[in-house]
């Protein structure tokens, strides 16, 4: 019993003694917070993050709560990623991307949503963007995420143009919803048309880019990509399809 006993204290002993030296250790001048590195999007300076995540630049980056400045980071409604991790020695890495505007969209007034589908403020100095038509979203707000069918087709496209041919979709001019199954693509400079169907719009959107690829999406003009790999090409001055 005696030896039980003794082998518990030495025990006890043994891990205050290695806890105290853990919390000596991981105060040491070299584990104290010296450098941020920001990655990502957001735009924000390292002493803005600082004081919006509540990470303190001097003390132990073992004695800071990632938890708790990961939570006050990812609060902001326009956070798509976040994360941070302990660097080498005194850094810490943070990783934030934002939701950036990607199409216009017309509610009460004129709102820009994000490839994620949250509606975010309209800014005149943003670039020119395609609008969504067809359609009044009388209900959006700032900072919602959008599940709307329509919305969803509209974001499907633009990511599907983009990825296949960013010059195509920089001539993304306008998205129309007006008619049920059809999808009309304004193209500018000149407002050539394309005409879709919601239920084979991957296909159609390849034909598209091998239609711009060929320099055949010019002038006003309509091309009908409804009837599988025959492209049903008229006139706008002849009225549409």
């Amino acid at each position: 019993m005696l030896k039980f006993f003794l082998k518990l204290v030495v025990l006890m002993l043994a891990v205050a003694l290695g806890r105290l030296a853990y919390d000596k250790a991981i105060d040491l001048p070299s584990f104290a917070l010296r450098k941020i590195d920001l990655k990502g999007n957001c735009g924000l300076s390292k002493d803005s993050v600082l004081a919006l995540s509540g990470l303190r630049a001097g003390e132990s980056i073992y004695r800071q709560n990632l938890k708790y400045a990961l939570s006050k980071l990812a609060a902001n409604p326009t956070v798509v990623e976040c994360s941070i991790e302990r660097g080498y020695l005194s850094d810490i890495d943070i990783l934030i991307n934002v939701a950036e505007p990607a199409l216009l969209i017309k509610g009460d007034s004129l709102y820009c949503i994000s490839r994620e589908g949250i509606v975010l403020p309209f800014d005149s100095e943003i670039p020119v963007l395609p609008l969504i038509t067809g359609r009044k979203f009388s209900l959006v707000r700032s900072y919602d995420k959008l599940k709307d069918p329509d919305v969803v087709y509209a974001l499907k496209i633009y990511e599907s143009i983009l990825a296949v041919s960013p010059e195509l979709c920089a001539r993304l001019s306008e998205i129309n919803f007006s008619l049920n199954e059809q999808i009309r693509i304004y193209l500018s400079p000149k407002g050539t048309v394309a005409i879709l169907d919601k239920r084979d719009f991957k296909e159609a959107v390849q034909r598209l880019v091998v239609l711009h690829d060929n320099g055949l999406l010019e002038g006003s003009r309509i091309f009908d990509l409804r009837f599988g790999p025959v492209a049903v090409e008229s006139s706008l001055e002849k009225g549409t399809l």
